[in-house]
């Protein structure tokens, strides 16, 4: 398992968000998708994302969370 895939079986999110994550992924190519950013990047910005929909923050974006997540399971796929 790679450090990526780790790090994303640690993440308590909601289903539906992993889910729409992962229709995202799968419709997109991968190396497109995970090649932009430095998979510590996109963990940073996810967690900024998630502490802002736990706190209901009115700036909050569902689609760029998912988005993001996307990203993430992408450069996991691409690491494994």
């Amino acid at each position: 398992m790679s450090e990526f895939s780790s790090a994303l079986r640690q993440m308590q999110r909601p289903r539906i968000l992993i889910n729409a994550a992962r229709f995202a992924a799968a419709s997109q190519a991968r190396h497109r998708r995970a090649g932009h950013r430095p998979f510590h990047s996109l963990l940073d910005e996810e967690a900024t994302l998630n502490d802002a929909r736990l706190s209901g923050t009115a700036g909050y974006s569902p689609t760029r969370h998912v988005q993001v997540m996307s990203a993430l399971l992408c450069a996991a796929m691409v690491a494994d």
